[in-house]
């Protein structure tokens, strides 16, 4: 099952959605439109979005201000991608030329920081002091967690602790706040117990970050949209890496050590993934990812049974298994 099954449910939200997304964005400067415009026609597939839309309607309520909250996940997201293809230096973005490559770093980060600035008048458009201070809280973290991932390039002694802490923050912490505020609003605000469901996309978000390391092993870059390898070309240290480094026994690691602090070349690229796989790092980070996507579905299992309770269940399953 792919995501665009998954979330058939929430078609209606996500329809509604998209004809407010756009709309609210356009100014006087015509710039600012043109690029709005183009990643609009290179947009994702909003699994952010349409998970908080799952998780308010299996909890019982949606409104305009869920609406309006599914936007600013989604302006985040946005933004932070156009800000890491710049840091990057990164060519694409979903198999199309990233911002940066089509105009210039400059306007890159300056139209990542408008889509900011309307965050921060969404925010008060929705006017709920629980939900803006989960935004505030995961723009914080977000951004500690790139200055984290820098911190930790080219850092081979590395542990897992410290991986994911850095993935928690970075990529999971944006899809605990979606879960967590698509809680707040099918709860109708009374905001008990949401927490856990902050919980359960901290435990999605580490799976899907870890099967996106997978991918850089085993992928198929006409499926993903960036080529294989790389998260090795940029010295990120991910958790297949990270379990071949401190891999015990007869493993070859100082080899592997070599060649990474050589130049990234295609053919120094290709043995480092070889020698990851043939470590068992790729079988250990699927193993710990299939670990997340447990603890997900028993934070999920005390809710009703309902098409939108499945349909998370069955996000949770497609974030260790996906291929793009």
């Amino acid at each position: 099952m792919d995501l665009e099954q998954i979330i058939v449910p929430v078609q209606s939200d996500l329809a509604v959605f998209e004809e407010g997304f756009l709309k609210s964005l356009e100014t006087k400067v015509q710039l600012i439109n043109t690029v709005i415009h183009y990643v609009a026609r290179n947009r994702g597939k909003r699994m952010r979005p349409a998970l908080l839309f799952l998780i308010a309607r299996s909890l019982g309520n949606m409104d305009e201000k869920g609406m309006e909250a599914a936007r600013i996940v989604e302006l985040i997201h946005t933004a932070t991608l156009i800000h890491d293809d710049v840091v990057d230096e990164s060519e694409m973005r979903r198999g199309a030329a990233s911002i940066n490559n089509v105009w210039t770093n400059k306007i890159s980060i300056l139209v990542g920081d408008f889509l900011f600035s309307q965050v921060l008048n969404k925010m008060i458009e929705i006017d709920h002091p629980t939900i803006s201070r989960i935004i505030a809280q995961v723009t914080t973290r977000m951004s500690e967690g790139e200055l984290l991932q820098i911190q930790q390039s080219r850092d081979l002694q590395l542990d897992e602790e410290s991986y994911f802490q850095m993935i928690s923050y970075k990529t999971a912490s944006l899809i605990s706040a979606a879960s967590q505020i698509g809680a707040i609003i099918g709860s109708n605000y009374r905001e008990e117990n949401t927490e856990r469901f902050w919980e359960f996309g901290s435990r999605l978000g580490c799976a899907f970050q870890i099967q996106d390391d997978l991918l850089d092993y085993i992928g198929d870059q006409s499926v993903t949209g960036k080529p294989v390898g790389n998260d090795v070309k940029e010295n990120k240290i991910t958790l297949p890496l990270i379990y071949a480094i401190h891999k015990n026994g007869t493993f070859p690691a100082d080899k592997l050590h070599e060649l990474l602090v050589e130049d990234k070349t295609e053919d120094v690229i290709g043995k480092i993934r070889g020698m990851v796989i043939q470590s068992g790092g790729v079988e250990y980070a699927q193993q710990r990812a299939n670990e997340f996507v447990d603890q997900a579905l028993k934070i999920l299992a005390p809710l009703d049974d309902n098409v939108y309770k499945r349909s998370l269940e069955n996000l949770a399953q497609f974030a260790a298994v996906r291929s793009n």
